[in-house]
């Protein structure tokens, strides 16, 4: 009775905390502006490349904190080719609540233009986010033993309230733009905007805002009452009505001397290179939501009491639709809570970000802090993680080196690292459960090729001679 359990989860839902994988070793690097953009748009200005050239990225992030592989390597999973079976497979029983969670990306053609005051990006990818929270731990006991014949946990009453599952698939155009709106003594202030335009692929959802019920025994469930929201594709599309995204970010910098009249990666003034002694960063990202045609997706809303389900064993749950499955129950399904249908809102967050020269404009640490923002109760949506991260890095023109150090909610901690080796950089955020034995509760990586163009032009002359020599000392030098 297994399937019924699944279904429950799936419809019921629970929403999950999409910390997804932040790739935190690739997003503060000088030298990729088309990833560090996607945590603050005005990170684009002052990049140590000209210009950025994404060819292509993916990554995949995975995680929960209910099941897991005892005593695994993910490198020897992958190696090995081993399948997974259910005796391989093992159960936290220690929490109240679980959650799990998996992001998806990949990042095609895309490009960042940085110069003096002014920095431009366009970029092209596919996301995909499902979301996972707040799973009571009876739900799992029944995952693990079943249903109808697990009598422990038969006669009691259960209880689940404001919980939410969501998950979508899009693809995405963003266009960035970020100016340097002052410039005085050896401070930098900089502005930037991020707008998306989306493409729906697929989507799904459910917000449970009371669900209290008994299994009687092996054949009847008394559902006190239910009400949820829920909706889905039944089948992928692909349409350009997919809705409309922002983000929006500030940075200042305090610089080593003075900025007045520095223009980077720009010929004006001799193509000289200020670097920042010190740079603070706040950003709200990915505000809006993914929007589906109204014949594109189902929907059901209940709210009834006092049913007892028979035989639930032997429901059949309609393939084309699961989400009827109470329809005998409402007048109409098609009203809810939920106003806006057809509607799943991002992972929103806001963040902010500390990055320090620790040694020669190579050696920098970075602190980073991202809160996720609660969707409300009437709408479909995700719920961003909460993450604190203190990333080490070493950069220069063809080698990138970082450590990143995150905690998960505050309180789960990751170790991950990042290299990037000229234009291939590869990373993870689960360094650990790759390369030493341990309980193995997710995983991830993530992978791009970029051919980065270091110097305006009218620099790339300076540059080699100030290689072979070229000794002269004026302020205006280039100074790559």
């Amino acid at each position: 009775m297994r399937s019924f359990l699944l279904f429950v989860i799936l419809f019921f839902g629970f929403q999950k905390n999409v910390l997804a994988q932040n790739s935190f070793g690739s997003l503060h690097s000088n030298y990729a502006p088309s990833n560090s953009l996607y945590l603050n748009p005005s990170n684009m200005l002052d990049a140590k490349v000209w210009l950025d050239v994404n060819i292509v990225g993916a990554g995949t992030y995975i995680n929960n904190d209910l099941v897991y592989l005892k005593n695994r390597k993910i490198f020897n999973v992958f190696r090995d080719e081993v399948s997974i079976e259910e005796d391989d497979i093992y159960y936290n029983q220690s929490r109240n609540n679980y959650h799990a969670y998996n992001r998806t990306f990949a990042s095609l053609p895309s490009v960042v233009w940085s110069q003096g005051d002014h920095a431009l990006g366009l970029s092209f990818g596919v996301r995909s986010y499902t979301g996972l929270r707040r799973v009571p731990d009876f739900v799992t006991n029944f995952i693990e033993n079943g249903v109808p014949d697990y009598t422990q946990q038969h006669d009691i009453d259960y209880s689940v309230k404001n919980l939410k599952l969501a998950s979508i698939t899009f693809g995405e155009a963003k266009l960035s733009y970020a100016y340097t709106f002052l410039k005085k003594r050896k401070n930098m202030f900089m502005g930037g905007i991020s707008v998306s335009k989306f493409f729906t692929i697929a989507g799904g959802a459910s917000n449970v805002y009371e669900f209290n019920f008994n299994v009687d025994n092996d054949s009847v469930i008394d559902v006190e009452i239910l009400n949820a929201d829920a909706m889905f594709t039944p089948e992928p599309i692909f349409h350009g009505k997919g809705g409309l995204g922002f983000d929006l970010g500030f940075t200042f910098q305090r610089m080593i001397r003075s900025a007045d009249y520095y223009y980077p990666n720009s010929s004006r003034y001799g193509c000289r290179k200020n670097n920042y002694k010190y740079k603070i960063g706040v950003s709200i990202i990915d505000i809006g939501s993914v929007k589906f045609d109204q014949g594109d997706y189902l929907f059901a809303g209940y709210n009834f009491d006092d049913f007892n389900w028979l035989n639930y064993t032997e429901t059949d749950v309609n393939e084309d639709n699961p989400l009827d499955l109470f329809e005998e129950q409402e007048a109409d399904i098609t009203q809810g809570t939920v106003k806006r249908k057809e509607k799943i809102r991002l992972p929103t967050f806001i963040s902010a970000q500390f990055d320090y020269n620790l040694w020669d404009s190579r050696v920098y640490i970075n602190g980073t802090v991202i809160q996720g923002i609660n969707t409300s109760k009437r709408r479909f949506g995700l719920r961003h993680a909460n993450s604190l991260s203190v990333t080490p890095r070493f950069e220069s023109y063809w080698f990138d080196f970082a450590l990143p150090f995150s905690m998960y909610e505050y309180q789960h901690p990751q170790l991950g690292a990042s290299m990037r080796l000229g234009p291939l950089t590869i990373g993870t955020d689960k360094l650990i459960n790759w390369i030493f034995r341990s309980d193995v509760y997710g995983a991830d990586i993530y992978v791009y090729l970029k051919v980065p163009l270091h110097y305006h032009p009218k620099c790339r002359d300076k540059a080699k001679i100030n290689k072979r020599g070229w000794k002269d000392r004026s302020p205006t030098r280039c100074t790559y």
